[in-house]
């Protein structure tokens, strides 16, 4: 199709598959149910399944009876710390993300010579933070090398950990911050509103890598990069303090299914707060409300 209608392939690429997913998108919106509730799971959920479904969503989680549009839940999210927090902390891990995603063909070809998360966290060893955590500063080493040597044996390995730790990011950070979220509208605007905002990085990162960088290597846009994921590390410590109590209890209620889980039983004694949040960390916090969430 190159130079059909005066576009190029790689234009009518971005058009057909930009072209499939509205229309894909379309169908979803008269498909998917919307609740467990929902007339449109009576074709697939007994009423007692639904029920079930029901009472199993999480405390935060929006239900049937929350109205379709909330214009507070936006002002809400807009005044929330916590929505920043999360956006420049994927703002930054996207800059120097899809830096290295994007130059990686080049890097690996100038060389002569991409489960375990999930796992790791259903056991629930850490808090998805300490896990994220964990992740920047093992992709923050990678990126250091790739910016401070061309040893093809050294370049070769930071490429391969830090493709790795970049992708295993978004698993937890996805989860993390889907469980900070309250009501219809307020999940659906942030969530939309932070995706837009923190793809900001993937546009930039790419944009790094010119041909004037080229002669030692890419050095400069990689250390760039770096101090991307740095900062990156910082805004997710910033993101682990305002949800600290949260988190703590997600593990805590994990731990105890687990314990269940091994005896043949399913735990539903108590679940995640996150409206009136308890406390873990020897201090008294004020309760949160809905309505300040």
């Amino acid at each position: 199709m190159d130079g059909l209608c005066g576009m190029s392939a790689w234009q009518w690429v971005y058009l057909l598959e930009g072209l499939g997913t509205i229309l894909f998108a379309i169908a979803v919106f008269f498909v998917l149910p919307d609740y467990p509730k929902s007339p449109r799971s009576n074709k697939w959920l007994t009423p007692r399944e639904q029920e079930y479904l029901e009472l199993r969503l999480s405390e935060n989680a929006p239900k049937t009876e929350d109205a379709a549009f909330n214009t507070t839940e936006i002002w809400q999210s807009l005044r929330d710390p916590r929505t920043y927090a999360f956006m420049l902390s994927q703002i930054l891990m996207n800059l120097g993300g899809y830096g290295l995603s994007w130059q990686l063909p080049t890097v690996t070809t100038s060389l002569g010579f991409a489960g375990l998360p999930r796992w790791f966290q259903k056991r629930a060893y850490l808090t998805r933070p300490a896990f994220i955590m964990f992740i920047c500063a093992g992709a923050l080493v990678f990126f250091i090398v790739l910016a401070s040597t061309r040893d093809k044996y050294a370049v070769y390995i930071a490429c391969v950990f830090g493709t790795m730790f970049y992708s295993v990011y978004f698993i937890p950070f996805w989860a993390w911050r889907s469980s900070t979220l309250s009501g219809t509208t307020g999940t659906a605007f942030t969530l939309a509103f932070q995706s837009c905002v923190g793809q900001v990085g993937g546009v930039i990162g790419p944009q790094l890598f010119q041909s004037k960088y080229a002669h030692n290597g890419y050095k400069v846009p990689f250390a760039i990069c770096a101090a991307a994921i740095g900062a990156g590390w910082v805004a997710s410590g910033w993101t682990w303090w305002l949800t600290r109590n949260v988190e703590w209890d997600v593990r805590r209620i994990r731990k105890l299914r687990i314990k269940s889980e091994k005896g043949g039983k399913i735990f539903a004694d108590d679940d995640v707060k996150v409206f009136g949040e308890r406390t873990f960390y020897g201090k008294t916090l004020e309760k949160r409300v809905g309505s300040e969430i």
